[in-house]
């Protein structure tokens, strides 16, 4: 029985060491898209152009380490995507949650992020990332409106059901 637990726990062990992918570098756009997972507040940055800025984003993405695989249970959903755009056409794409980075190529990758590293991307692309993810800084969000109650109609509706006496009242019987 030991020895089957133990063998059980080694499979269980050796299953999350998953082979890691190299993927091909990121080519440097003429645009990045900026969009946010469905749900979720919209960033006041919708696209970057800026050339340096471009290059200093495409040049994060390709330094990052060779440790893209795909969990067992399937890739992560990020909230903030970067989609690379040249001459009108995707050429590729990057994303980041709170926790983590993601690519596609041909299949959806990812790997562990620090909030270091998550917050040298927001560095970069000048976005409080780390504060978005982590629901410290949501931007473009309207004031929350009070919830008030409707007020008590005076009338009740002839539709309504009908009210239950608080307390037993006598009946008369003919």
């Amino acid at each position: 029985m030991r020895k089957a637990g133990f063998m059980l726990m080694a499979f269980i062990l050796l299953a999350g060491c998953g082979r890691h992918e190299v993927l091909p570098e990121q080519a440097p756009p003429d645009l990045v898209k900026v969009t946010t997972m469905a749900g979720f507040p919209k960033l006041s940055r919708r696209e970057i152009r800026e050339k340096e800025q471009i290059a200093a984003l495409v040049s994060f993405v390709n330094s990052l380490p060779d440790k893209w695989g795909i969990p067992w249970y399937g890739p992560p959903v990020g909230r903030v995507y970067f989609e690379f755009i040249n001459r009108g056409k995707i050429t590729g794409n990057f994303y980041v949650g709170p926790n983590f980075f993601g690519r596609v190529a041909g299949k959806s990758y990812s790997q562990g992020a620090t909030r270091g590293e998550i917050e040298e991307l927001g560095k970069i692309v000048e976005l409080d990332l780390w504060g978005y993810l982590n629901g410290d800084n949501v931007p473009d969000q309207p004031p929350a409106a009070a919830v008030t109650a409707p007020p008590a109609a005076a009338h009740p509706s002839p539709t309504a059901a009908p009210r239950t006496p608080t307390a037993a009242q006598p009946t008369k019987h003919p």
